[in-house]
């Protein structure tokens, strides 16, 4: 064949080549020509000859034309000697030697046939038939030249997306379109030009669309230019009737997988890398508390999922933002994959915060009534010494209240008496000192008269006879007023003191029926270990 024919050869395996999935630039290009002409360097009639006369004069000399150099051997032997050209330019590398094999290939299509497993010298055809072969420098070859550049150039457009991707994208189905994103995420952002319908809104769905996420080998996550996310697949959320897709820009994808076990949420979202284009976390945790309801907008997909009962986190492709309501969270256990796209060459690490040493945890089991009260939930703060659980028993603690109110009242009733006697008192006492002065005055008077000889003296002596009477009645109602003062007195501090002590065995009542927490910290559970009839048997844990 001649060299026109060869490098018509090597047109069509640059294509193919490219079709494949190797890249094919100026450099390998040259590869790939060179490597197509160069088994020809064992005669110096050819092009390559001519440019290594003496070489090729040495081997036509010593071995011959179609020998040595159009061997499968001396190919295998090439590509050994040239392997550190595979460590600078691996592309290079392996379209020389694409372009070479080319060159065994089309000769066989020859009349003469090539040695390929030369020393031992049998001729191998591509046709069996010499009527078929194709003569040197013949109108056939110049007809297979033609054919050869043609299909290369015809080849060239379509080799650019791959011959699998290109038929991928003639297909449109979801099915055959994820393997295309699954294909190009770690090069490239991936689009989807999607036209469906929304299955919940009944819309019409076309567009492009950003891939998120695969949904298994069925479908994949979109999300459109607001940031909702749909699922497309066939029988999915979106149902799609086309879907093909295309490449964007350049990135480099890294992933990592990461154990969530006792760490609150906040500490992914803090140890995310803040250079990523784009972030997407799935995953599943079981959080310490039941999270809160998460209702994503109608037609849409649900990128974190909230149970309550049990408590579960479930994350599809979440981003940071969706995440970030829920970053309060104590996370008991649960892991997840993150993946963040970047710009090449601006990839970053992504490392969780060291954990903590590990809390002491007391359990502490005690029995209720009933599990009212319980006063705290796991997740409270709780201080040493602060009450956690009240066993509720109202019967006692209200017959000693009802008991201390009534020594109350009857500490008021006898305050009211005393009061009532002390201004009894004070008016008796008025009154008696009252006709005190009158008396005085008027045995004052009587001894006047007496002395005067105007008045008897057993008038006199029956004045002051009254006169000690009525001090005497006074000095007695002020010893019948103290006594009953003090009668009273007494009464009502008996009655206090009675009070106060029914009130403090109310109060070691209701402190018997108080469990406290012996530590300070955190309450991470609380579970029912036991049921009997009138009595719940709790355990709370306490990490210190």
């Amino acid at each position: 064949m001649t060299a026109g024919t060869h490098l018509a050869g090597a047109a069509l395996t640059a294509s193919l080549l490219r079709g494949l999935g190797v890249e094919v630039g100026l450099l390998e290009g040259l590869a790939l020509a060179w490597g197509s002409v160069m088994p020809d360097i064992d005669t110096t009639t050819s092009g390559p000859g001519k440019f290594v006369r003496p070489l090729s004069s040495f081997l036509e000399r010593r071995f011959g034309h179609r020998t040595l150099t159009h061997s499968l051997p001396f190919l295998l032997a090439l590509a050994l000697l040239l392997l550190p050209l595979r460590e600078a330019s691996p592309g290079a590398y392996w379209a020389f030697l694409a372009g070479y094999l080319s060159h065994l290939l089309l000769d066989t299509l020859n009349v003469n046939g090539v040695p390929l497993l030369w020393p031992w010298r049998v001729q191998f055809f591509f046709f069996p038939s010499r009527e078929w072969r194709i003569r040197y420098a013949s109108p056939q070859e110049a007809t297979l030249a033609l054919f050869l550049a043609l299909s290369g150039f015809a080849l060239w457009p379509l080799s650019g997306r791959g011959f699998a991707s290109t038929f991928r994208h003639l297909v449109g189905t979801p099915e055959v379109a994820v393997l295309d994103y699954l294909d190009w995420r770690d090069r490239w952002e991936v689009w989807a030009d999607v036209k469906g319908f929304n299955r919940e809104t009944q819309e019409p769905v076309e567009g492009r669309f950003l891939v998120v996420e695969a949904l298994g080998r069925e479908g994949v996550l979109v999300e459109d230019e607001l940031g909702r996310t749909l699922a497309v697949s066939r029988d999915g959320q979106v149902v799609a009737y086309r879907v093909r897709m295309v490449r964007g820009r350049p990135q480099a994808l890294k992933e990592w997988r990461l154990d969530l076990s006792g760490r609150l949420l906040a500490d992914l979202l803090q140890a995310l890398p803040r250079s990523a284009r784009r972030v997407w976390i799935t995953g599943e945790a079981r959080p310490a508390t039941a999270p809160p309801p998460l209702v994503p907008p109608v037609g849409t997909y649900p990128r974190v999922e909230a149970s309550e009962n049990p408590p579960r986190l479930r994350f599809h492709a979440a981003r940071p933002e969706d995440l970030a309501p829920l970053a309060g969270l104590y996370l008991q256990a649960g892991s997840a994959v993150v993946r963040a796209a970047f710009a090449p060459g601006e990839e970053a690490a992504l490392e969780l915060p060291a954990l903590p040493a590990l809390p002491t945890l007391h359990p502490l089991v005690f029995s209720l009534p009933s599990l009212s009260g319980l006063l705290v939930k796991p997740g409270d703060r709780v201080e040493e010494g602060e009450p956690i659980a009240r066993r509720v028993e109202e019967g006692p603690l209200q017959d000693l209240e009802d008991q201390a109110q009534a020594k109350a009242e009857e500490a008021a009733r006898l305050e009211g008496e005393l009061s009532r006697a002390e201004e009894r008192c004070r008016a008796e006492r008025e009154a008696l000192r009252g006709e005190l002065a009158r008396l005085r005055d008027e045995v004052g008077r009587l001894r006047y008269l007496v002395a005067q000889g105007a008045e008897a003296p057993l008038r006199l002596a029956e004045g002051e006879a009254r006169l000690e009477e009525a001090e005497a009645r006074l000095t007695r109602l002020a010893l019948d007023c103290a006594g009953e003062k003090a009668r009273l007195e007494e009464a009502i501090r008996e009655a206090r003191l009675a009070q106060a002590r029914l009130l403090r065995r109310r109060e070691r009542a209701a402190e018997a029926q108080l469990v406290r927490s012996p530590v300070s910290g955190r309450v991470v559970e609380v579970k029912v270990r036991d049921l009997r009839p009138g009595e719940v048997v709790v355990e709370v844990v306490i990490a210190e």
